[in-house]
């Protein structure tokens, strides 16, 4: 049976829009942004971003601190491990006894162990800082406990996707010293450091939790 030009047209169409529809069912947009996210673990090694400016620099140790008790100075740098080896990278250790390998969820309790040398040093908060609208100074000693609380941090995601709870790469988060039951503050930039080797600003503790825009919001980064 013959079809005339129209009919075979109209053919040619149909079968057209039949296979296009086929192909979106077997190859479905690749997912982007949330499902190219990694899940924040015990034992992970990061690095944090502080987000004043867009970019505050990387959370770094530098240099031998006068504080009394402590190992490293803290300051942010401007690029990630630049000063030295390792000196922007922070192990995240459960302060609870969570296993490493188990997820890290927003409200969770952990040390940040720097990587630095051979002796790793712990995020502390140390003696009162005279910077305008800080609280303390913060440092990195090798004892894991230097005072009740000063080497703890309350890890809090500002938020993620999917709302479960999970820290993953990527995130915001903010970070509460245990000092004085949770009374700390949050780790925060403030003011212009005064450290060599390109560092950026002075990090000490603030009583809120975004003193200036983007002072106390630190981004979850992979090493690599």
């Amino acid at each position: 049976m013959f079809r005339t030009t129209k009919q075979r047209l109209a053919a040619c169409t149909a079968a057209a829009a039949v296979a296009a529809a086929a192909a979106s069912f077997a190859a479905p947009t690749t997912a982007t942004g949330a499902a190219a996210r990694s899940e924040l673990t015990y034992g992970s090694i990061i690095l944090l971003q502080n987000q004043y400016g867009g970019d505050g620099g990387y959370l770094d140790t530098n240099g031998v601190a006068n504080q009394p008790g402590a190992t490293y100075n803290v300051s942010t740098n401007n690029r990630p491990n630049s000063r030295g080896p390792a000196t922007s990278e922070w192990r995240v250790v459960s302060a609870t006894g969570k296993a490493n390998g188990s997820r890290v969820v927003s409200g969770d309790v952990v040390y940040l162990v720097n990587q630095y040398g051979s002796r790793h040093t712990y995020l502390d908060a140390n003696g009162v800082s005279g910077q305008p609208g800080a609280k303390y100074k913060v440092s990195a000693t090798t004892t894991k406990d230097r005072g009740p609380g000063t080497g703890k941090w309350h890890i809090f995601g500002v938020r993620s996707a999917p709302n479960d709870g999970r820290i993953r790469t990527d995130d915001i988060v903010r970070l509460l010293n245990d000092y004085g039951s949770a009374n700390g503050g949050f780790l925060d930039t403030n003011g212009r450091s005064a450290q060599g080797g390109g560092a950026k600003y002075a990090v000490s503790t603030s009583p809120y939790s975004d003193r200036g825009s983007g002072t106390g919001s630190w981004k979850v980064l992979p090493t690599t």
